[in-house]
């Protein structure tokens, strides 16, 4: 029996009796990937035709149940109805069911469109804050953007045509931070914060023990299309950036990349790119993915990681994993990406994992962002 108790709600009415199974997605799989936006899908009971009941656009809380005494997970997150396909028994002899497929922020942002919407000069964080409705935007009044400011970047002045999500993206790849969610919000945080953020007590490793989650399945996956020694910034109105790591080049051989962005000069322009093309410039540099299951882990390990990663915006952690013949390894990453499965005999989670280094930019006075020979210097 799976130790999260999940709760289930669609229009503020519980329906997590109903349900029979359901499938979570977050984030990105890798760094240098956009947000495309997740979606949530459950399976419920549809005896009694309750999905009828339901509408596009509907709002569903996903969250752990608060009442479950031995785990409460912290996660709380809106959705928004988007497909329901019925599943009707031939002859109505056997159990109707309904899949119901629901947005998340991002996927719903993706369909909001803002017309010739004026954004003024800022940092990037500021810009995305100004599709919320508050600030005279196309957004929901439910969507929130969460800036923690410090934006590291600057964007220009605009006027806007086009899908709020493609514009949060062309700010992200300007920033190079990453974005979470938080119930109705957006975090958007900026290089600059995840400087301030350390890993959380709670590690992920080989074995279980009242402090370290224990995957059941591990990758270790080299750059692939993440090695990079060549890369080509566009920003919007200004003239491309390319930056190369000559000696990458002639060791490895060219591996190009290429970005739009909406740098607002193009000596940012340049520093984007050159942090890219030295960043990524190492064939055997890693990424992780990592699986585990809710019912092989201490519940004190679980209920701490849970909160960390879904209650805060701080999405680093230790990992620690030995490769064959090899010793002990324990490096900070950032989850990049999260999928959940869950049945009624258990979750489980899995995880994709950026090396922490990708997001190291010189920061100084910073015990873990300001250490030579280790940090590469942003721009």
């Amino acid at each position: 029996m799976t130790k999260i108790v999940w709760e289930i709600l669609v229009n503020s009415v519980p329906i997590e009796d109903k349900v029979l199974s359901f499938n979570y997605t977050q984030g990105r799989e890798k760094y240098l990937d956009n947000y495309a936006g997740g979606l949530l899908t459950f399976t419920i009971n549809n005896a009694n035709d309750l999905a009828s009941t339901f509408s596009y656009g509907d709002q569903v809380l996903l969250n752990s149940d608060v009442n479950d005494p031995v785990i409460y997970a912290g996660i709380l997150q809106y959705f928004w109805i988007q497909e329901i396909v019925y599943n009707d028994h031939a002859g109505n002899t056997g159990l109707n069911t309904a899949t119901i497929t629901a947005a998340d922020w991002l996927s719903r942002a993706g369909r909001v469109l803002a017309n010739s919407y004026f954004i003024p000069e800022s940092g990037t964080g500021l810009q995305a804050r100004r599709f919320e409705q508050s600030e005279g935007g196309p957004l929901p009044s439910v969507m929130q953007v969460n800036d923690p400011g410090n934006s590291s970047s600057r964007a220009p002045a605009v006027t806007y045509t086009g899908t709020v999500a493609n514009y949060i993206n062309l700010l992200q790849q300007t920033e190079r931070g990453y974005l979470t969610l938080e119930g109705a919000t957006l975090n958007y945080i900026s290089r600059s914060v995840i400087a301030t953020y350390t890993p959380p007590n709670v590690t992920i490793g080989r074995t279980i023990s009242a402090t370290q989650i224990a995957y059941q399945q591990f990758e270790r996956i080299q750059n692939g299309l993440q090695f990079i020694n060549t890369a080509t910034i566009s920003p919007d109105g200004l003239a491309s950036q390319t930056a190369v790591n000559s000696s990458s080049v002639t060791t490895y051989g060219p591996a190009f990349y290429s970005a739009s962005t909406v740098d607002i000069s193009t000596t940012q322009a340049s520093g984007n790119a050159s942090w890219i093309a030295n960043n990524f410039s190492d064939p055997t540099s890693l990424r992780f993915v990592c699986s585990f299951t809710d019912v092989a882990q201490n519940n004190l390990a679980l209920e701490e990681f849970l909160f960390n990663t879904f209650a805060q915006a701080n999405r680093t952690v230790n990992l620690s994993y030995q490769p064959p013949g090899g010793s002990l390894t324990t490096i900070g990453v950032v989850i990049e990406g999260i999928t959940i499965n869950v049945t009624p005999e258990q979750s489980q989670i899995t995880l994709t994992l950026s090396p922490l280094q990708y997001y190291q930019y010189f920061t100084l006075n910073s015990s873990s962002f300001g250490i030579l020979d280790t940090s590469r210097l942003g721009w």
